[in-house]
């Protein structure tokens, strides 16, 4: 093995540990010395990729800013319809925030207090770039109000959903995030697409493939 595939691997085994440990212990509480334990590496190694746990953190956040176009992409070759697309996403989303610590880590690192003014508007931007698509497809297919403002409604998506997030994690532990985004979606939806469109969308995650 070259000494950059070598390097690679280390970063990845880095990065694929911090993503557990901030999952499970928060930022704060997460040392270094755990990362390299998880990683299996020497914390000289780790300096060799990451100068700080910020640049860590930014790492863990980099390799999940894709996954909502991924998983846009994805569902939107099983449906026609974006509107669901949109829904049956903000349930994936619930879904892995619920199961997958790596995930989670990559949400909740941009809200912490440490990270918030250097990773979370490029977090944010994402996930509202992602949301606006699928409001324009949405209009164009005949499923979005007329009075609708797509930039608004994006912004305020993902601002209700972030909310949704918050609001179980304090109360519930997460255990209840799927009735909050399904709650979200029944206050939401008469405001935001035509009554046939609202009548005939799916309120749940996405059927297994």
């Amino acid at each position: 093995m070259t000494g950059t595939a070598r390097g690679r691997r280390t970063r990845e085994a880095l990065v694929d540990a911090a993503a557990v440990i901030f999952g499970r212990a928060g930022f704060a509480a997460t040392t270094l010395e755990s990362v390299c334990e998880e990683a299996e590496v020497t914390r000289g190694a780790l300096y060799c990729h990451f100068p700080s746990k910020a640049a860590l953190a930014a790492a863990v956040i980099e390799r999940y800013c894709p996954l909502w176009w991924e998983l846009a992409a994805r569902l939107s070759a099983r449906h026609a319809s974006p509107a669901q697309v949109l829904v049956e996403l903000t349930f994936e989303a619930a879904r892995r925030l619920q199961h997958d610590p790596a995930y989670r880590a990559s949400v909740r690192l941009p809200l912490h207090a440490e990270l918030a003014d250097v990773l979370a508007p490029a977090h944010f931007l994402g996930w509202l770039a992602v949301v606006r698509d699928l409001l324009r497809r949405a209009r164009r297919a005949g499923e979005l109000r007329r009075d609708v403002d797509v930039r608004a409604a994006a912004e305020s998506t993902v601002a209700e959903f972030t909310g949704t997030h918050l609001v179980a994690r304090a109360t519930a532990g997460e255990h209840d995030l799927l009735g909050g985004v399904r709650a979200m979606w029944r206050q939401r939806l008469p405001g935001l697409v035509e009554p046939e469109t609202s009548a005939r969308l799916r309120l749940g995650p996405p059927a297994p493939e």
